[in-house]
């Protein structure tokens, strides 16, 4: 009986703290799902070993959170990021670029920048072509995708339309795998096809929402 109810309780711990976290990230901007969860788990009032939620159970949280709440909003700012980001993959098409993050996943939150994976062994070329283009940037490192590969990868980031836009910089040999589905049929990424197909279908959809709402 006690160790039901410690599940019972741990699964009640884990929902409020998800939901709270979600709204963290979608109101004040939290970035990352790690501290969203642990700062809403103290304003909450549980400890940490009462059982933090993993990042698939904040993500779920959140795009609830956003179909609730911020549902024309988020559509409106998902559209327009991705097509921004859709504007640079075409500019980087020579080295494989992938659409990637919460741009890519649908939970890009107020703020948000667009993460576009490249996978080339080009890497320099891929800095002259932002200086040719006159694109001042900033660089930096992220850990690589793969948690079993300890080498960072480089990232340039800039901004373009008020957004700031990361490449991350992948070896070609990288790009095997990368966008392979999870257990669900899920991705972490999409290539140029996928982010076209994405938009195109936001775009019918808000035709058809357009046409339902000037005939009510």
């Amino acid at each position: 009986m006690r160790m039901s109810k410690q599940l019972k309780g741990s699964a009640h711990a884990r929902r409020a703290i998800a939901a709270q976290a979600a709204r963290l990230i979608a109101e004040d901007g939290v970035a990352d799902f790690g501290t969203a969860k642990r700062k809403a788990a103290r304003q909450l009032g549980f400890r940490e070993s009462d059982g933090l939620p993993d990042n698939d159970e904040i993500e779920e949280s959140l795009r609830i959170y956003q179909a609730l709440y911020q549902n024309s909003e988020q559509r409106a700012r998902l559209l327009d990021l991705r097509q921004v980001g859709l504007e640079v993959m075409r500019e980087f098409e020579a080295y494989s670029p992938y659409l990637t993050g919460p741009v890519w996943k649908g939970t890009a939150t107020r703020g948000a920048g667009v993460d576009i994976n490249l996978f080339t062994d080009l890497e320099k070329q891929v800095e002259l072509t932002l200086l040719g283009r006159g694109i001042e940037y900033a660089t930096s490192e992220r850990n690589h995708f793969n948690r079993s590969i300890s080498r960072k990868v480089p990232v340039l980031s800039f901004e373009i339309e008020g957004v700031t836009v990361n490449l991350i910089v992948y070896n070609h040999a990288d790009e095997r795998g990368a966008a392979r589905p999870d257990a669900s049929g899920q991705t972490d990424r999409g290539d140029l096809t996928a982010v076209e197909l994405l938009i195109d279908e936001e775009e019918q959809k808000n035709t058809v929402d357009q046409f339902l709402s000037n005939i009510r």
